[in-house]
């Protein structure tokens, strides 16, 4: 399968197979993560073998590479054999972290302490950037399923990794708009963004696509690990939260959000988000330089605009329908998140609140309708101000 073929409707073969190998795998526990941990957590899953078995396979393992400890001399090899690792480790979390052996955690913590920068739970950075630059790189992908819902899981990995450079290019585009306002160009960079989402739309939309029965298969693997990090959710691609904070400026309810999800957006994203939560909260944002003339609009430029914010706001409807639809118990029994409904709440939720959390950690009800909300209230603003 293309890897821009997401979620097709073929049959499978057995295994994942991985495209033409460049290069050897960098990570010694590639061929055990790679070839036997989904069949031995479907096993697991289906009463065929327990996870005390699994834990001792996985130790005997360990034992094998250099006592328990598997070495790695470069940063690049690290990432990848922390994220073979943390993979065997969240194979564990259905049962609860007292299933976690205790030589895994060694190991994890071992590579930690060489490896500052590396992190200690399998976080968005290490599930989607590491994992999907070794799929560039070599073909080989980590899922935790087998067969044709490996393959669905090893899409939606996938599909976040191709949807980020888009949203990012948007990103960009508006933020050379907010830094020269008075810079010649301006429907034609908003053109730009709004191609720029198009795309970004595009590859989120597959998602729609995704059988329910394969989103449940691999989900219990991202929970959050029970008093401890949040799960690696898509709730922390961090291009869409650039985006929004150049075209919106951070209202209350969202800097909560973003002060809990801060340590879980990859390490490249942190000072970019932090830099521009601030810039927007000071005004330096698209909708503040428009309201406050120093971003003029032509009738062109304005019409783009107000598709930009469409665009945006389809993408969070269809992010926010198909969530709703994979996770009922999430939303409460008579929410009906249409735009019209969102539009006339009293303000944002608590995305801390009460609820029926999502693999972030937050109530999914709140974040995801909340996104939709700021959405709404600056087109309303912006079309008043266009009267």
């Amino acid at each position: 399968m293309k890897k821009t073929d997401l979620f097709s409707r073929t049959e499978y073969p057995r295994h994942t197979p991985a495209r033409t190998r460049t290069s050897p795998s960098r990570s010694p526990l590639a061929p055990y993560v790679l070839g036997h941990l989904p069949a031995d957590l479907t096993a697991v899953a289906h009463g065929r073998g327990t996870y005390g078995e699994l834990a001792a396979k996985q130790c005997r393992i360990l034992r094998e590479l250099d006592d328990g400890i598997p070495q790695v001399t470069d940063a690049d090899s690290a990432a990848l054999l922390q994220l073979d690792l943390l993979f065997m480790l969240n194979g564990y979390l259905p049962a609860g972290p007292s299933a976690f052996p205790r030589p895994l955690l060694d190991a994890v913590a071992a590579q930690r302490a060489r490896f500052p920068m590396l992190d200690l739970y399998l976080s968005y950075e290490t599930l989607i950037d590491v994992n999907c630059a070794e799929w560039d790189r070599t073909g080989d992908i980590r899922v935790f399923s087998e067969s044709r819902l490996g393959l669905l899981e090893r899409d939606f990995y996938l599909g976040h990794h191709l949807a980020e450079p888009p949203a990012r290019i948007a990103f960009d585009l508006l933020r050379a708009l907010v830094l020269e306002p008075d810079a010649v160009g301006t429907a034609a960079f908003l053109e730009g963004a709004l191609h720029s989402l198009d795309d970004f739309r595009s590859h989120m939309a597959q998602y729609g696509r995704l059988p329910t029965e394969a989103f449940h298969a691999f989900r219990p693997y991202h929970m959050s690990y029970p008093g401890g990090p949040r799960g690696a959710s898509g709730a922390f691609m961090p291009s869409v939260h650039l985006l929004e904070l150049v075209l919106l400026p951070p209202t209350p309810q969202y800097g909560v959000y973003l002060d809990e999800s801060l340590p879980y957006f990859p390490t490249w994203a942190r000072p970019l988000v932090t830099e521009w939560r601030t810039l927007s909260g000071q005004g330096d944002n698209v909708m503040d330089a428009v309201l406050d003339g120093r971003l003029k609009l032509d009738d062109r430029a304005a019409t783009t605009l107000l598709r930009v914010i469409d665009t945006f706001t389809d993408f969070r409807m269809a992010h926010l329908g198909i969530t709703r639809k994979a996770l009922p118990e999430a939303f409460a029994a008579d929410a009906r998140p249409t735009r019209k409904a969102i539009a006339a709440q009293a303000g944002e939720r608590d995305v801390l609140g009460r609820g029926a959390p999502g693999t972030s950690g937050f109530t999914v009800q709140g974040v995801l309708t909340n996104a939709v909300y700021r959405l709404l209230a600056a087109r309303r603003s912006l079309t008043e101000f266009l009267d």
